[in-house]
């Protein structure tokens, strides 16, 4: 009886050590709209007539020390990594026991271009745009912009690049109205689809974007 008592525990055991450490890389990605009365204030003084993202990451982060954000351009239906080269200490940001990270950007509509203003764990960044990077928008056509989840269907883990939010027109075409064309612009049904960013070059009237993805290091 003891020698069975002996040999599940052991088993048991064994199984623990196989399935917390994975249990324990998942990342969790969340979104919200809702301001944050503080960190805003900041950012406000940078942006005026912006929009706002908040998105928190919840993950065992202790084994990592560094934050890398990678900015990658989809033009032309062609996807583009464009070289931050700037890491981001977690040792000098405030990370509560190393379990989670809150990222909050804010955007800005310009007349040809968008401008960016971020700010991880209510510290204000200058990270995620280049100076003087511009988004030119589809000839012809008004689509606004906005910051947009980028939502996937898979079980992404503190090693994985993972895709933070795009900046997009959504699907952004004409329909025929009453014999008149009309602009459609469409930023739930682009996000509903749970694609990776890089894949939506290949979606019909997705025009030029960029988006945003973090490495843990």
């Amino acid at each position: 009886m003891n020698m069975k008592v002996y040999r599940f525990s052991v088993f048991t055991a064994l199984l623990m050590i196989v399935i917390m450490p994975t249990f324990a890389q998942n990342v969790q990605i969340g979104y919200s709209e809702k301001i944050n009365t503080d960190t805003p204030t900041q950012l406000s003084l940078k942006l005026d007539n912006k929009t706002y993202l908040k998105i928190d990451i919840q993950a065992d982060l202790s084994s990592k020390q560094t934050a890398i954000f990678n900015l990658y351009t989809a033009k032309d239906g062609v996807v583009t990594k464009f070289d931050m080269g700037i890491p981001v200490q977690m040792s000098g940001i405030s990370i509560k026991n190393k379990e989670e990270m809150s990222i909050e950007v804010m955007m800005k509509q310009q007349q040809d271009s968008v401008a960016l203003s971020f700010a991880v764990d209510g510290r204000v960044m200058d990270l995620m745009l280049p100076r003087n990077y511009t988004i030119p928008f589809p000839e012809g056509r008004t689509c606004s912009y906005i910051p947009m989840e980028t939502y996937v269907d898979q079980t992404l883990t503190v090693n994985d690049e993972i895709p933070l939010f795009a900046v997009t027109g959504g699907i952004c075409g004409t329909l025929d109205f009453m014999g008149k064309p009309v602009i459609m612009q469409d930023f739930c049904g682009l996000r509903d689809k749970h694609q990776h960013p890089e894949e939506w070059v290949n979606i019909d009237d997705v025009h030029d974007y960029c988006f945003y993805t973090i490495e843990f290091h």
